[in-house]
């Protein structure tokens, strides 16, 4: 809800939202199942009217498209981030990214270079505006580039942020909702919580903070590599893509142990 709030979001775009997501999710439910699909069947079933449902469904298509810009643009510039602190030619032995030239000059690598060997088909400019906003390049002039940051999280007030937190929200979510519910015949995806034992001081949730900044950080980098090496053996045009995140997170304040009375 605070995000909501901070975008100025009403009521009706939030209610009509969940209304399109619920709708959405169904049509996939009696689609497995076999079922006549129908926008009167969808009404009788939701309780919204047909007009509705037809209204809902129209808008779906324009926010999916604009959602998969938003998803590619996101992957792409975390492959690009990845490819900078993991490829020889564009990092340090041990593992920091290099300054890049904004142009050719002598045998400094550039910006150009790491976009045409990355792979990605972002536009230069796009690029550096959107690692400018995450807080992840600092550009010095019109002279060289420097990362500073790994982790892309755009720092504006734009859909783009909203992006980021609808998308890691669904990560873990997903996780949660297959735990729960899938069948015995079927693994558990890794799930670990950390909670301390006694309630911190400032002092010591930032000492936390640095410790998983410190080791968790490298953790992660260290599978980017693994999974990185292994497209040859493990990659599937028709898999899903899987990934691991790390957070720290606010326990809130320290409860007494309830006491439940029998009757």
């Amino acid at each position: 809800m605070p995000v909501i709030f901070r975008y100025g979001v009403s009521f009706q775009d939030l209610s009509e939202a969940i209304s399109s997501v619920y709708l959405s999710a169904l049509s996939e439910r009696l689609e497995q199942q076999g079922r006549p699909l129908t926008e009167s069947r969808l009404g009788q079933l939701t309780g919204i009217s047909k007009g509705e449902v037809q209204t809902l469904q129209a808008t779906r298509g324009s926010r999916e498209q604009q959602r998969a810009n938003a998803a590619k643009r996101t992957e792409q510039l975390s492959q690009l981030l990845s490819f900078w602190h993991d490829n020889p030619r564009f990092s340090t032995p041990y593992g920091a990214p290099l300054e890049l030239s904004l142009k050719p000059e002598g045998t400094f690598r550039t910006f150009d270079q790491l976009i045409l060997e990355s792979g990605v088909t972002l536009d230069r400019e796009s690029a550096i505006r959107h690692l400018v906003d995450a807080r992840c390049i600092e550009v010095h002039g019109a002279h060289f580039i420097r990362c500073v940051n790994r982790s892309l999280i755009s720092a504006n007030a734009d859909v783009t942020q909203i992006h980021y937190i609808g998308r890691s929200s669904a990560a873990l979510n997903t996780t949660l909702v297959h735990n729960f519910m899938r069948d015995k015949s079927e693994d558990a995806f890794f799930e670990r919580t950390l909670i301390s034992d006694f309630p911190l001081s400032e002092m010591g949730k930032s000492q936390l903070q640095f410790q998983l900044k410190l080791e968790g950080a490298d953790f992660i980098n260290e599978l980017d590599k693994w999974v990185s090496g292994k497209e040859s053996e493990f990659s599937d045009k028709n898999g899903n893509r899987f990934g691991v995140t790390m957070f720290l997170f606010d326990g809130g304040k320290a409860q007494a142990t309830p006491v439940y009375e029998h009757s």
